[in-house]
């Protein structure tokens, strides 16, 4: 029995033990957050991976119940397919409950047929400070790949970088830039602009030739100011200015006879004629 115990103590820790390309040990407790678990690598606290093969169960718990009372427990672990890898099962029934320890031994079996593990219970009682550990095999060699020095590993090819070929069709720039464009409103603007120059020029044209004639009106009128202050200075007209002609009445010396002027409607016709003249002379002026 104490030997049992110091086994039992041992198989807590962690250990591990290595032969050629297996290494042996076990998981940590299963059923430490319930009754129920998951064969996963936090559950077991090692990782479960291609090359791990389960060899045992140790199994421990306290069944908490009455004498007289009919109890039983089951520690088991389902198979991915259907059935179970294993069932062990201890009835209490009319006994009373005390800690058992105890080693179920399975030929090795690959942990990827290892469904979901249980401790399972019927009629009245409970289990306390439940402890299952699976004892297991690794074969680090399973896959060659895993270890240099396993048969038939082959190095891996080295990474060749992936290098990104440029390609101007892709880019955004080049395609926006070589993007067939509207000739009809090119050409409506350049002749836009030519129109808008050719204003330009009209406008440029004619404030030349204003400020030319302007130019040549200040010059006709200063030429005549200055011929008229020549004739003032060769003729002294002040003789025309100062003469006074004799007389200063005109005396009416024509008489109506009858008292009634009669219009001269020929005269009147000569005045429609006249209307016409100026009408052709305004014309002209125009």
């Amino acid at each position: 029995m104490i030997k049992l115990l110091v086994l039992w103590a041992l198989l807590l820790q962690p250990s591990l033990s290595f032969s050629n390309s297996y290494i042996y040990g076990y998981t940590g407790n299963a059923a430490l957050y319930g009754h129920t678990w998951n064969m996963t690598t936090p559950i077991l606290g090692v990782n479960v991976a291609d090359g791990l093969d389960i060899s045992g169960v140790i199994y421990n718990y306290l069944p908490v119940k009455e004498v007289a009372d009919d109890f039983t427990v089951t520690v088991q672990n389902e198979k991915v397919g259907g059935g179970y890898i294993f069932q062990d099962t201890e009835d209490w029934s009319g006994g009373p409950g005390v800690r058992i320890q105890k080693l179920v031994p399975l030929p090795y079996t690959p942990i990827e047929l290892f469904g979901q593990g249980s401790i399972t219970t019927t009629g009245i009682g409970s289990v306390e400070d439940a402890v299952v550990l699976y004892m297991y095999r690794w074969d680090a060699c399973r896959d060659p790949q895993n270890d240099p020095s396993c048969p038939g590993y082959v190095a891996p090819l080295p990474v060749i970088p992936v290098i990104e070929i440029y390609d101007v069709l892709d880019d955004e720039i080049v395609d926006d830039a070589t993007k067939e464009t509207d000739k009809e409103l090119i050409e409506e603007k350049d002749e836009e602009k030519n129109n808008d120059e050719e204003e330009e020029d009209k406008d440029r044209l004619e404030i030349a030739l204003a400020a030319s004639g302007n130019a040549l009106t200040i010059a006709n009128t200063a030429t005549q100011a200055s011929v008229v202050r020549a004739m003032n200075t060769a003729t002294n007209i002040t003789s025309y200015y100062v003469t006074q002609i004799q007389g200063g009445a005109y005396g009416e010396s024509v008489s109506l006879q009858g008292g009634t002027i009669v219009d001269n409607r020929k005269a009147l016709r000569s005045l429609g004629q006249d209307n016409l003249m100026n009408a052709m002379i305004e014309e002209q002026y125009k």
